[in-house]
C-alpha cells in the first residue's frame, strides 16, 4: 500500500486522507499496466480535476515512481520503460497471498534454477523496511512436509475462499483469530488462538497455534474451520521449533 507522507497529511481530514491514499491505489494500478493513459481520461477515471491528479502524479514520483510524460491529444502519462520495480502498491490481502507462495515455492523448492532465495530479497527490497521484516518472519513461520496418504486424503474439504483470506491475514499481521472448528468426530468448538506456524502437507493445510483458553499448542486443518474472525488484540511470536514439533501429533513428519 502507498504510505501517506507529512505533506498528503496536512490539513487534511481522516475521510479525505483515506479518499486519496485510494484514489492513488487506483492510479497507480492503472499505471502499472506500462502504457499510454490519457490525462483527460485518467482524470475522468478518478473523478477528480486534472489539477488534482498533476498533485497525485507528483505523490507517486515521490515516492518513487518514474513517470514520463507522452505526446498526443491532450498529453498522457506513463511509467518510463526501463523503469526497475520500486515500491510495489498491493492491498493487504494481495501482499499476503504473494509472501506466502513465495514462501511456499521456495521450501518446496520449485524453481527449476533455484533462485528462490534471490527473489526473496530481490522481492523484499521492493516494500518499506518495516514490511520487509514481516516477510523474512513470514519465511520462517511457513513450512511444508510430505503429503498425507491417500486414505487421508480422501476426507479433504474445500476451504472457503473467506475463511483462508481471513485466516491468512491474522497469520501474516500476528492477530489473535477466533474461529468454530469441527474436528474429525464432528464436534463442533469455539477457539481463540494465536495462528503462530502455518504447515502444507498436501492436500491439508495445517494452522500451528497457541491455544488461549487451553494454554498449549494446539494444531488445526483450515478446512475443518467453519467461521473465521480476526481480533484487534496483537500476539507476540513464540520460537516456532516447539509448534514444527508439534506436528508429530497430526502424524505429519517434516
Amino acid at each position: 500500500m502507498l504510505a501517506p507522507n507529512p505533506a498528503m497529511i496536512r490539513g487534511m481530514t481522516s475521510s479525505s486522507l483515506q479518499a486519496r491514499v485510494s484514489r492513488l491505489e487506483t492510479l497507480s494500478a492503472c499505471l502499472s499496466d506500462g502504457e499510454v493513459h490519457g490525462i483527460d481520461t485518467l482524470a475522468a477515471q478518478l473523478h477528480v480535476s486534472k489539477r488534482t491528479l498533476f498533485r497525485d502524479l507528483a505523490v507517486l514520483r515521490e515516492q518513487g515512481w518514474e513517470l514520463e510524460s507522452a505526446s498526443g491529444k491532450g498529453g498522457g502519462i506513463r511509467i518510463l520503460r526501463h523503469w526497475p520495480s520500486g515500491r510495489m502498491s498491493l492491498r493487504t490481502e494481495d501482499a499476503v497471498e504473494l509472501l506466502l507462495s513465495l514462501a511456499l515455492a521456495e521450501s518446496m523448492g520449485l524453481s527449476p534454477l533455484g533462485k528462490h532465495e534471490a527473489l526473496r530479497r530481490q522481492f523484499a527490497r521492493c516494500f518499506a523496511p518495516a514490511d520487509r521484516d514481516l516477510i523474512a518472519r513470514l519465511r520462517k513461520r511457513i513450512r511444508t512436509a510430505s503429503p498425507v496418504s491417500l486414505a487421508a486424503q480422501s476426507t479433504a474439504q474445500a476451504i472457503s475462499p473467506d475463511i483462508r483470506s481471513r485466516v491468512y491475514g491474522a497469520f501474516a499481521q500476528q492477530q489473535v483469530l477466533a474461529f468454530t472448528y469441527v474436528d474429525g468426530q464432528g464436534k463442533e468448538s469455539e477457539r481463540v488462538v494465536e495462528p503462530q506456524c502455518l504447515l502444507l502437507a498436501w492436500p491439508y493445510w495445517f494452522l500451528l497455534v497457541w491455544d488461549r483458553q487451553r494454554e498449549e499448542i494446539r494444531t488445526f486443518r483450515l478446512d475443518r474451520m467453519r467461521s473465521a474472525r480476526p481480533l484487534p488484540e496483537r500476539f507476540a511470536l513464540r520460537p516456532a521449533s516447539a509448534f514444527w514439533q508439534a506436528c508429530n501429533e497430526v502424524g505429519v513428519s517434516l
